[in-house]
């Protein structure tokens, strides 16, 4: 079932050409106190009468339990609060749900090692779920592994794309946000945003489609102001935010005049680096505004709720993983992926922190309006962002 890893550059290529790259749920029943009783009254009390009872509505009867809720299980490679990516996922899917109606959810949280992954994707699809969402790269190759074993669960798994030899089957799709276009937005606001020449880039591991988003980022910023220098540094995992504070740090001490962290959990430790500094930064993956309100000014994120929403529905119609989804031809092969990005509402371009205090080469309200103008550019058809060449 493996493929030719030629496969790999042919999906890429297509990428450039279509413009591509969480829980309790305990609710609390209040019950009123009984009310305390009338004293009974005495010989020299008078009794008036009591009045009618008034006559009790008939109950509105409650819905029958047909037993047929979905079961949707989450594995996430951080934590559902990391302001990042396992957020977006554990938002999406809780949104999700909420609209539904009719989907019971577990979810699991850092979960990254295989050794790990691979027993709970198996519980999980042993349990009987009838969808598996596997919220990162790490779960691509267990996913290849488990797929064919339960042909009855469906899977979906995020970035196989990525990876040489992963297949989509009629119960294994793909999903893959437009790395340009979480990335892009953050470059044409940091060239205009920086007061210097030199932007520092964070990263988690160097995984060549991180590489690829940095060259994104970098593209927009040359594009806007080509004197620009640029410093990188990488972490080494998408949640070790010490490590990245660390690197942000070595990065400022080398002159970098702003910070862009590309995304993950690890953007905590960035963003705080950069307050400390007093410098501003740009997020990918999800807003740093709580972290570092003085110094944060914009980020993109993932939503998912929408395409959590389609997945339910495919499985309960029997569409999960066949054509009726996304499928992208590579000669007679096919591949059910699914791309994210600005022109489906998969990716978000955030507003800008007007209430940043951090000194900004133009004005926040001009920030503001050179990504309401890359935005619309795009929706509207008039624009669409490059994959780096």
């Amino acid at each position: 079932m493996k493929r030719r890893s030629s496969i790999l550059f042919k999906l890429f290529a297509l990428l450039m050409v279509f413009g591509l790259v969480a829980a309790a749920c305990g609710n609390d029943d209040d019950t009123d106190a009984e009310p305390v009783p009338e004293p009974a009254p005495t010989d020299s009390q008078e009794t008036e009468p009591e009045p009618e009872p008034e006559e009790e509505p008939e109950p509105e009867p409650e819905p029958e339990d047909d037993g047929d809720a979905l079961r949707v299980a989450l594995l996430l490679p951080g934590v559902r609060n990391d302001n990042s990516f396992s957020q977006a996922a554990y938002e999406g899917l809780r949104d999700a749900v909420a609209e539904d109606g009719n989907v019971e959810t577990q979810v699991l949280e850092e979960i990254i090692d295989p050794t790990d992954s691979l027993p709970a994707l198996r519980d999980f699809a042993s349990q009987g779920f009838d969808l598996i969402l596997g919220h990162g790269i790490e779960y691509v190759d267990p996913i290849q592994q488990l797929y064919d074993e339960f042909p009855d669960v469906a899977f979906s798994m995020t970035g196989g794309i990525l990876v040489p030899g992963s297949v989509t089957s009629s119960n294994v799709v793909d999903w893959l946000y437009n790395v340009q276009d979480m990335a892009y937005p953050n470059g044409i606001l940091a060239a205009q945003a920086v007061i210097g020449d030199t932007i520092g880039i964070v990263g988690g591991p160097e995984f060549d489609f991180v590489k690829t988003m940095h060259q994104s980022f970098r593209d927009a910023a040359l594009s806007v102001n080509p004197d620009l220098n640029f410093l990188e540094g990488f972490a080494g995992s998408f949640v070790d935010v010490q490590a990245a504070a660390e690197v942000s740090q070595q990065l400022i001490d080398q002159g970098a005049d702003f910070i862009y962290c590309s995304g993950d959990g690890i953007c905590i430790g960035a963003a705080q680096t950069a307050s400390a500094a007093g410098i501003p930064i740009a997020v990918g993956f999800g807003s740093q505004e709580q972290t570092a309100p003085d110094v944060y000014l914009a980020a993109t994120v993932i939503r998912m709720k929408d395409l959590y929403l389609s997945f339910f529905d495919q499985v309960r119609n029997g569409t999960f993983g066949t054509p009726d989804g996304e499928v992208h031809a590579v000669g007679e092969e096919g591949y059910a992926f699914y791309p994210g990005g600005i022109f489906n509402a998969q990716v978000e371009v955030l507003p800008v922190n007007m209430a940043a205090t951090v000194e900004t080469a133009v004005g926040l309200d001009e920030l503001q309006a050179a990504l309401d103008e890359l935005v619309a550019s795009i929706e509207a058809g008039e624009f669409a962002i490059p994959f780096p060449g």
